[in-house]
This record gives structure tokens, C-alpha cells and sequence, in this order.
């Protein structure tokens, strides 16, 4: 049946009483829900086997809940987090924001003021109640480590305080305009994921904290096995019960070949729910008659290589333009995803407000990647091409060290501890001369991508280019939907010219469920929202 819609244990958190679901605009991270969901959630009440206790699958460990300890999202952390929190907003197709623990939001003039009102009555899984406290004490701790401008990087022009104005209104205060912040706000950026402050005042001075939440989700944490898997049960004080399908989610980590652990689960119907990441799986599932396989794409996560200007001869972009003539991007997606993913040439997919038609970036072409080399007319050192812990990015590394090496320039792959954060800490201490990563989501154009600008501080690529600092200053400056997208084109087409990075494909993402499994949405983001699930009769 094919559905095309869109060992130690840790336990905490009021665990006496035994922990939702958002779409987003992010750049890392786009967030779209729309009123439709609601619809279809309603729907789902009434034909749902109320309850239950489901299995679900992430390829890999957590990390932990601490963003300070683990500073990234991750398919499936995010997940997780997604369950045991919530978001302030939603947000519609045409950027209307939909009320979620926030009510209302509005920004001053010169948009470095953003006013949020809260949903009263909201809880968090100890019984605290949610107030402004909250995000003053969650983003000042925040704020005040070391790590900050990675966070200030989700959030779009420069955050720099955040105030309560009374206990259920809050003003977020930026040095910069932010004409982004009610689309971040209602997007996947993990740095909203906040804990009861209460319980992290008394908790964050332990050595343990990461293994600990409490947040105002559907779901609250069980317990977590870290290398096996991660509890949720039901937030008892949960603001919106209707949403609340099941008893008990288990986030089973089964790592391996997708063909291999995740395939085989399912098939044994080991596991309700599971993902597929590059597409090697999907022709077995769709014969498989006791399986609904639910298509989708995460459009606003794309997979690219990156390029640091501070490494010769990454610098010069007569080096740069080869090396990208040299990677077949179509072979990539052939080999990897088995054809399922999609070319990217830019960082919004089709479909999104933000896609910009007709560009491209340099085609495959080594002759011409010779010919542009013997042009430098320098000899070109071994380069060091990073990439994470993952197979389907280290065997992307493997096809662009042999393409690379067939246009003369010799690659030494090198991988960055397990998950994305050993990657993405080398990353930030500019260890990487070149490295392959999932860039997004994508959010807003006067948020992705920004980091490329030279004074920006969470420029990891080192990037040193006057057209790219105008071309992101006009994007900065502009006002309203006309003005905002004909500065991305000109943003865009800077990147082409001054290639900091080369996209590859946006990110596939299937869900494959049990027949009688339904609740789960197509991912078109990161965010499955696996704590939707419910089973039928």
C-alpha cells in the first residue's frame, strides 16, 4: 500500500506521573504547518485506536538534551525533542503564524524588536507553569557561553537579549533588523527546545543534566538507554490533550545499512514506523504489501560540500570552480539515494516562496576542471575532505575523492567523530579544508546563508568575498516580500560566482510504516513528527 501524503538507564523528569509535532521554515530549517494539519489531526481522532504503547527508529544516538553538549539538531534528536517540547508558532504556506504556546507576535518598525504573547494556562511536564521566565533564563544561558553564535546563527540577525515585559509577554531584543524572526520562530531551530525553569535552575550544575528534560510537549521523558533507544510517555499537563495519540513511543536506535537493521525490523514488524535516508530501501517497501510507504522530501535540508578560504589553495577560485566541475552531481544521487533525491542548485527547494528559477551552478566537466587547474598553474597539495559518521555522506566522500582524482588533485577523507557534532565542532574550529554536510534547513533568506558574510561570527567557511558581503548586506536591508526576494536572487547568484560551497541534492526522507500505522506526515522537513502516530482498526 503506497500513501502519498504530504547500558545505564536514565530516568527523570516527575517520573511518578511518567512528557508534539511542528513544521518549520529553518535554514538550517523551514517549519510549515498548516490549518489543514489541524483538520487532519481531527480526522485522525476519530478513526485512531486511542492509546498504545509503538517502536519507532533514528539511525543513531541522541547525543543528550543539553544543546550546550550537543549543539546541532539531528534527524533523530530532533525527533525526540520535537515530542517532549513545543514551539511558539506554527506557520501556514503563505506565512501566517499559527498560535501554539505562543498567541501572538508582533515586531516595532525597524524589526529589532520582536513582542511574543504566551498561551496561558501552558505546563510543562513537572506541573511548572510556562511564562516568560522561561525563555529569559533558557536564552540567557544560552547567550552567555562561549557557544553563543553558534545559537545566534538559528536566529537570524544577532540576538542579544531577551526580556520579560510582564509573565506572559515576552520582547526579543536583536542589534540587527530581523525580518525572519516570526518564520524562525515557528521553524525547526532546536535552540527553542527549552526546559521548565525550575527544574534547570535546580538541575544545570550537575554533570548529568544533559540526560535530562522537561518540557511542555505532548510526550516527556521515560527514560533514555543511551546506544539502545529513548523512552517518551504522556506530559500529564499537556496544553492540548486532543493531540496526544499514544502512551508510550520507544525511539529504538537501529543503526546499520538501511537495508540491513532498519529493513529487517521492519519487515518482522519489530518496528510501527521507520525512516529511509538514501532511498536504497524504497523498492523493497513498496512490494511489500503489509507496509505504507509515505513519500516525501526535505526540501529545506540539502546535502553540500563546502569549501574553507582559509586553506590554500581553497582560497582561489580558479581551485574552487575546478574541483566543483569535477563532482557529477547526478552520479552522486544515482549511486547514493538510487536516484530519489533531487539536484540542488540553490539553497531553496521548488516549492518554497524563496526558490529563485533558472540558476545553476558549473556542470560536470572534467576536461574543464583540467583546463582551469593547469590555468592556477600551481601543483595542488592533498586536500582533506571531511564528512560525519554516517555511510551514505562517507560514500558521498568516496565518489568526489575519485572524481577529484581523475582531474589530477589527490584527497585524504578524513571523518568526524560520530554524528554530526564531531564534524560540526571541527567545522567551527576551521580544522576542515573541505567537507561534505547537510546545509539547512532553510528558513528565510535573511537567515541562510548569512553566516557567508566575511563579519558575520559564525562564518565556519572562512569566506572572504566583497560580492558576497554586498550581495547579503542588500538581503539585510530589504523590506517586504519583493524587495527580500530580488535581493536572494542577487544573493544567490553571488554564491554561483564566488563558490564557497557547491550543493549536491536536497535531502530524501521516506517514512515506512505498518499498514494499520497512521498520524505520520510525508517529511518535508526533519520533522516526522513520530509522536503523531496512532494505529486503526
Amino acid at each position: 500500500m503506497i500513501i502519498q501524503q504530504k547500558g545505564e538507564k536514565i530516568m527523570f523528569c516527575n517520573l511518578k506521573i511518567s512528557g508534539r509535532r511542528i513544521f518549520f521554515c529553518l535554514a538550517g530549517v523551514v517549519l510549515f504547518a498548516s490549518m489543514a494539519l489541524v483538520a487532519t489531526n481531527a480526522a485522525a481522532e476519530q478513526q485512531a485506536t486511542k492509546g498504545g504503547k509503538f517502536t519507532v527508529h533514528i539511525n543513531r544516538d541522541i547525543g543528550g538534551f543539553d544543546h550546550i553538549k550537543v549543539p546541532q539538531g539531528g534527524m533523530g534528536r530532533h525527533q525526540v525533542l520535537f515530542a517532549v517540547h513545543d514551539f511558539l508558532f506554527y506557520q501556514d504556506d503563505q506565512g501566517n503564524l499559527i498560535p501554539r504556546l505562543g498567541i501572538k507576535a508582533t515586531h516595532s518598525e525597524d524589526y529589532k524588536s520582536w513582542k511574543v504573547e504566551l498561551r496561558k494556562g501552558v505546563k510543562f511536564s513537572n506541573g511548572e507553569e510556562l511564562t516568560s521566565e522561561a525563555y529569559v533564563h533558557h536564552f540567557n544561558r544560552l547567550l552567555s557561553h562561549t557557544l553563543a553564535d553558534t545559537f545566534r546563527e538559528q536566529l537570524g540577525p544577532r540576538l542579544e537579549r531577551v526580556v520579560a515585559i510582564d509573565k506572559y509577554n515576552i520582547d526579543f531584543q536583536f542589534s540587527e533588523s530581523n525580518t525572519a524572526f516570526d518564520s524562525v520562530m515557528a521553524g525547526q531551530t532546536y535552540v527553542f527546545y527549552l526546559n521548565a525553569p525550575g527544574f534547570a535552575k535546580a538541575n544545570e550544575g550537575k554533570p548529568d543534566y544533559n540526560r535530562m528534560a522537561c518540557g511542555a510537549g505532548p510526550y516527556m521523558l521515560k527514560e533514555w538507554i543511551p546506544g539502545k533507544g529513548v523512552t517518551l510517555v504522556r506530559n500529564p499537563y499537556y496544553w492540548n490533550p486532543k493531540e496526544q495519540h499514544a502512551d508510550e513511543i520507544f525511539y529504538r536506535i537501529t543503526g546499520g545499512k538501511e537495508t540491513s537493521g532498519p529493513w529487517n525490523a521492519l519487515r518482522a514488524a519489530d518496528l510501527d514506523a521507520g525512516w529511509s535516508l538514501n532511498g536504497s530501501i524504497l523498492p523493497l517497501a513498496r512490494k511489500n504489501k503489509d507496509l505504507n510507504v509515505i513519500t516525501g522530501n526535505r526540501g529545506m535540508m540539502h546535502w553540500m560540500v563546502n569549501f574553507n578560504f582559509d586553506h590554500k589553495p581553497l582560497d582561489n577560485l580558479l581551485v574552487r570552480r575546478a574541483l566543483v566541475h569535477a563532482i557529477d552531481r547526478r552520479a552522486i544521487i544515482k549511486v547514493v539515494t538510487k536516484g530519489e533525491a533531487v539536484l540542488a542548485n540553490q539553497s531553496f527547494p521548488q516549492g518554497s516562496p524563496w526558490h529563485i528559477n533558472g540558476l545553476e551552478y558549473p556542470g560536470y566537466d572534467p576536461e574543464k576542471a583540467m583546463a582551469l587547474l593547469k590555468e592556477y598553474g600551481k601543483p595542488i597539495p592533498k586536500i582533506e575532505l571531511w564528512t560525519m559518521n554516517i555511510p551514505s555522506f562517507k560514500n558521498v566522500t568516496v565518489m568526489i575523492q575519485a572524481m577529484w582524482k581523475k582531474v589530477g588533485v589527490e584527497t585524504e577523507l578524513k571523518v568526524g567523530g560520530r554524528g554530526p557534532t564531531g564534524l560540526i565542532f571541527n567545522v567551527i574550529k576551521g580544522v576542515t579544508p573541505a567537507w561534505v554536510m547537510v546545509g539547512g534547513p532553510t528558513i528565510h533568506p535573511a537567515i541562510f546563508n548569512q553566516s557567508m558574510h566575511s563579519k558575520h561570527r559564525g562564518n565556519n567557511w572562512r569566506v572572504k568575498s566583497p560580492e558576497l558581503d554586498a550581495a547579503a548586506e542588500k538581503v539585510r536591508a530589504a523590506r517586504g516580500r519583493e524587495e527580500i526576494l530580488k535581493a536572494h536572487e542577487e544573493f544567490e547568484q553571488a554564491k554561483i560566482d564566488v563558490l564557497p560551497c557547491l550543493p549536491l541534492e536536497y535531502a530524501i526522507a521516506t517514512v515506512i510504516t505498518q499498514k494499520d500505522i497512521r498520524g505520520i506526515e510525508a517529511p518535508t522537513t526533519q520533522l516526522m513528527g513520530y509522536h503523531n502516530i496512532y494505529r486503526v482498526d
